[in-house]
Formats: C-alpha cells, structure tokens, sequence
C-alpha cells in the first residue's frame, strides 16, 4: 500500500565538535502528507458545549451559529452527537448520522443558558456517546467548549481525557472570554493528543468550529506512534512536540528507548517532535546517535494494514571549525521557539508558587526571546505581566492566557479556512 506520511529527520547541526567531551544535537522528526490526502474519512464527532448562565447572550448566540455551520459540512456517513452542561448534564442528540441537520439545528436552537459548570460528568458523557460508533475507520473526536471554571473534578476530567488518547479519540478544547482555566484545558487536549484554542470574543467561536472542520477533514493516520532506540552512550534529555501545538512531552531518564503516542496526523498540521539528545565524545567521523520507528493506522482505506517505517539520526564528528557552524536554520528556530515556551511555562509555574522574583526573571528572559523570533506582541505582553506581577504579586488572567497559548502556538502559521477552500476544490 502507497504510504500516506513522509518521514523526515533533520538534525541542528550535521556536523559537531570532535573535543572529547558530550555534545548536544537537537533532531527534528517531520510527519507530512505524502502526495494526495485521499477520500475524506467520515466522523464519529461529539459536541460537548457550555450551557451556564454565563454563556447568555451574544455567547450562545454565536455558539448555534458554529453548530449550524459544522453541521453544514457534515454528511450522512459522519454521525454526531451534542452534550450540553451546566451544574447538569444533558445527552441534547443522542449519536446519530448526520441525515437531518435541521432536525438536529432545531434541538440546539432551543438550549436556554443556565446554572453552573460541572465539566467532569459532561466529557463522561461525551466520551459515552463518541463510544457507541468509535471505530478505527472513522475520525473519532471530541470538542468541549466552555466559559468557565470547574470545581472539584480537574481530577476526572484529566483521567477522561487520558483514556480518551488510549483509545484514539482526541479532544479538542475551547474557552471562551478570560474567566476559565487555562491549564485545565490545556492538559486536557495534551493528554488526549488534541488541540486547544483561546477564543478571545463569542464571534471567533465560528472559527474555533471551522479549525475542527478543517483538521477531522484532512486525517491521514490514526494511532500513530515514534518510537526512539538511542545507540550506546547517547540519552535523550528532552523532547517536545512542535505540531500541531508546541507541548513537552515525558519519558522516563535512562532509558535507551522510548515509546511516544501521537494519535492523529493531519495533513492541515502534520505532526514533528524536536528531540535533545546527548551524545558522547567521539573521533572525527560519522556517527549514529540513533533510529525513529514511526507507526501509524493509515486512514484513507478501511481496514488497511498498519504502516511502519524507520529512520535513522546521524551526525559528523569533525574538527574543521567552518563545517561545525554550519546550523540547520529551520530546526534551530524551532529550538528558540520552545525555548521561550519553556521560559513562560516556568515563570507561570513560579508565579503559582508566588515566587515572584523567579517568575518576573524568567518572563523578563521570555520576552527577549521572543522579541529575537520577531514575536513584538508577545514579548510586550511578556514585560507587561512581569511589571504587574512586581506590583501586585500575581499576573493578570488575560495576559496569562496570552503567553500560555501564544508560545504553544508558535509554530502555527496554517489557516484552517484557507485550507477548507483547497479541500473544496479537490
């Protein structure tokens, strides 16, 4: 069968210095479509929305809006589900096809705001109705969207959404305005190998909805997998993802190989892990620091075998200082990049702690970097909120949000309406 992923591997340097001590190489792992993207796969899909009093008004308004047109670019072969939720849960269209939108449209017409926000039970739920047709051959996704904050059961919503990832069913979250939390939900689209959106007026909501439409129509493989086998005395000291969202992810230290679930890759996104690797003093020569083995369900072609390919990462031990300079200007800005994540990352985590001092630090170093990718809004709003926390003692909500998703998005360029019309014409 024609593979539909290329597999690329690019490392920051190609060549390193032979000086007899460990070296750093960083090494980019692109997955990208291979040629056409084939048939669009049908969609197990289930809406889980915010119905709490907070979201009257132009809020909800905006939010029938966005079902009405996902509904409008579904088809019968995708099939749909709505859970809606405030202090309760409520199953509004029980899993179904898509056969009469505005049959559906009416039942989401009628939704009044009121109480709460209770979000453990309503993801249950959701997850409850995406499992009467999961299925491998089809898209199986979620979106929960929200305006506020829940209570007591962060716990469950991240146990959910952590099972969700097992089972290839990636959530995708959305808040809404200032008043919800942002790590919650964020956790939640990392653990379930989704996606995350701060949707700053009700009226992007639209956009939030077509994003989704955009990625369920463009999957190319499901349950895809990296495993990495590093050669004797090489380790690997971090490793994040940089699409579709920049996100670090965990391996146990030590090891000599290591195992990463990725779920879905997208031709609207891809998917690409920067590893940082470390590597022992060698002679000049070429070295291999080791191999990715990428895996994954193609899913164009119903009941296709699983796809496995390999690829190695090599480097040149050298003493010749012009070859050694040489950088791979692509994969180091991509360093840069999650290097002023890290930098955000840990001061929201100092200023949590309310070690103000540390936090303003690092925002302080957060905004010269990102101020050197030419990112001038987020490195303002970085100083910005280290001026506020030295005044007050903590950030502001809106500017947290803004760092947070900011450099999680940094490596996002892709206009998801723009990639709907391409589709179209296809």
């Amino acid at each position: 069968m024609k593979n539909t992923i290329n597999i690329s591997v690019l490392c920051g340097r190609d060549y390193v210095a032979a000086t007899g001590k460990p070296q750093v190489v960083y090494s980019l792992v692109e997955l990208t479509p291979a040629g056409d993207n084939g048939p669009r796969v049908p969609a197990n899909f289930c809406l889980v929305l915010d119905r709490s009093g907070s979201m009257e008004g132009a809020k909800m308004d905006s939010l029938k809006k966005a079902v009405e047109g996902a509904l409008a670019r579904m088809t019968p072969k995708d099939r749909v589900s709505i859970v809606i939720f405030d202090d309760e849960v409520e199953v509004l269209v029980p899993s179904q096809p898509v056969t009469d939108p505005k049959e559906i449209m009416g039942k989401v017409t009628a939704v009044i705001p009121r109480g709460g926000t209770q979000i453990g039970q309503a993801l249950k739920k959701g997850m409850e109705e995406i499992d009467k047709a999961v299925s491998p051959d089809l898209v199986n996704r979620l979106l929960l969207l929200t305006d506020g904050q829940t209570w007591g059961d962060e716990g469950e919503c991240l146990a959910i959404a952590k099972e969700a990832g097992e089972k290839g069913i990636a959530i995708t979250t959305g808040g809404i305005g200032e008043e919800w939390n942002e790590n919650l939900l964020l956790e939640i689209a990392d653990h379930s190998h989704g996606d995350s959106h701060w949707i700053r007026k009700p009226e992007e909501i639209a956009s939030c909805f077509m994003s989704e439409m955009a990625g369920m129509r463009s999957v190319l493989a499901s349950s895809t997998e990296a495993v990495l086998k590093l050669s004797p005395g090489a380790s690997l000291t971090h490793a994040h993802r940089t699409q579709p969202m920049i996100s670090e992810m965990t391996f146990p230290k030590g090891d000599h190989s290591h195992t990463f679930s990725l779920g879905e890759v997208t031709a609207l996104k891809g998917q690409s892990l920067l590893f940082e690797l470390q590597v022992p003093a060698k002679d000049p020569g070429p070295y291999r620091v080791g191999q990715v083995e990428i895996s994954y369900q193609p899913s164009s072609s119903a009941g296709a075998e699983r796809v496995t390919e390999k690829a190695d990462i090599q480097v040149e031990f050298s003493t010749d200082a012009a070859l050694i300079a040489k950088v791979n200007s692509h994969v180091m800005n991509l360093v840069e990049k999650i290097s002023a994540f890290k930098l955000q990352t840990r001061a929201l985590k100092e200023a949590e702690l309310g070690n103000v001092l540390m936090a303003t630090r690092k925002l302080e170093a957060a905004a010269t970097r990102l101020l050197d990718l030419g990112e001038k809004d987020l490195a303002a709003t970085a100083r910005a909120e280290a001026q506020t926390l030295t005044s007050t003692g903590k950030m502001s909500g809106k500017g947290t949000k803004k760092l947070a998703y900011g450099t999680r998005k940094l490596t996002q360029k892709i206009d998801p309406e723009d990639f709907e019309e391409k589709q179209e014409k296809i």
